[in-house]
């Protein structure tokens, strides 16, 4: 009982399944599911290598957050979804991509999906929202994430859901840009991997790790959602441009189903995968198993736990998350420690699953923790 709905979600569906689930969470007591993984302790990174993704980057002044000032949530539009967020503190400001949702129509599959870029001083003020072009030969653009290369430029990857216009699927492209303004041509990621029409990938994630060049995304023909799954692929070269060769599926399992939305980042000297429940959306963490500069120890992730972010009015609803509401879905970590004390999570949430398309009129929170256990939110607005 599921409802594949669009780009990066696989929906719940109503009825038994959907009792036998909710059944699953109340025996659990809130207990993380079963997470494979020995756990064993993870191998240290060069700490040059996550300032290559570090959202406040290397250099930059001291960025601008003033928490007091802050209201959720922290970016909205009366006219427009806004979710799959990544956020960059570069240049004297704050910049986020998204997925920018138009066409407010009850149907699914007549919404348009583009992304959009946004920048703000202090995450309160913010420029109005400033759609990429239209790309030639897709649909609609979702889901970006953004890292530094080892040159300094930045790479925004995304995906091409709701799919291609000659008739395919979803497939994973990059741009660049020296300043998160202006930004490269569109350009295929990877395309070797799985080069059929049909073969379906969203939600890429990028990690320069000293050994050449790791991307996560998530696999799998849209006609059989159980068959979809975390999927690691592995640039010897450190080269966007590949050659690419297919890794194998990572270890981790939440709620009997795999993980979207995926941002891969360094964090105390360690690799962390931040990614959102396939089945929920909820926000989970895991740490890297092994040595980082295998790439086979890149299919074993251990220390999974939910990113327990308080619920406001604006991201809860009657019913289940992801089936009445959304509850901080696809979110964003961003390590500010140096500069403030605080670890950030941006995530969209939305009241209702009814507007553009069924995908609700999402909108884009934060949250702060010292920790990544205890989670604070702002006062929401109104």
């Amino acid at each position: 009982a599921v409802l594949m709905t669009g780009p990066g979600r696989r929906r719940v569906g109503s009825g038994a399944a959907v009792v036998a689930i909710a059944a699953l969470l109340v025996s659990c007591g809130g207990a993380p599911p079963s997470v494979r993984g020995d756990g064993s302790p993870a191998t240290s990174v060069n700490a040059q290598v996550g300032a290559d993704h570090a959202c406040v980057v290397p250099g930059s002044t001291r960025p601008a957050l003033d928490w007091s000032a802050l209201r959720n949530p922290i970016l909205s539009d009366p006219n427009a979804g806004e979710k799959d967020q990544a956020l960059v503190w570069a240049f004297g400001q704050w910049h986020m991509l998204f997925s920018y949702v138009t066409h407010d129509v009850p149907v699914a599959g007549a919404e348009h999906w583009n992304i959009a870029t946004a920048a703000s001083p202090d995450l309160v003020h913010w420029s109005p929202p400033v759609p990429w072009p239209a790309q030639s030969g897709v649909a609609g653009v979702a889901s970006p994430d953004i890292v530094r290369a080892p040159s300094g430029a930045f790479v925004a990857t995304y995906d091409s859901g709701p799919g291609e216009t000659n008739g395919g699927q979803a497939k994973l492209y990059y741009r660049t840009s020296s300043d998160l303004v202006t930004w490269s041509a569109p350009s295929l990621l990877a395309p070797e991997l799985h080069p059929q029409p049909g073969d379906r990938l969203i939600d890429p994630a990028l990690a320069w790790t000293g050994h050449g060049l790791v991307l996560g995304y998530k696999y799998g023909p849209v006609s059989n959602a159980d068959s979809q799954h975390f999927e690691v692929a592995w640039s010897p070269s450190g080269s966007l441009a590949g050659p690419w060769q297919v890794v194998g599926r990572p270890d981790i399992v939440v709620y009997g189903d795999t993980v979207e939305n995926l941002e891969f980042v360094a964090l105390g000297g360690r690799w962390w995968v931040v990614a959102t429940s396939n089945r929920f959306d909820q926000p989970w963490i895991f740490q890297l198993v092994g040595d980082p500069s295998r790439p086979s120890a890149w299919r074993r992730w251990g220390h999974g736990r939910m990113l327990g972010i308080p619920s406001q009015g604006w991201d809860s609803g009657p019913g289940i998350s992801s089936v009445g509401f959304e509850h901080a879905n696809s979110v964003f970590l961003c390590d500010a420690r140096g500069a403030t004390g605080y670890y950030y999570a941006t995530y969209a949430g939305s009241s209702e699953l009814t507007h553009f398309g069924g995908w609700g009129h999402a909108e884009i929170g934060i949250a702060r923790s010292t920790d990544l256990i205890h989670w604070q939110v702002p006062t929401p607005s109104g």
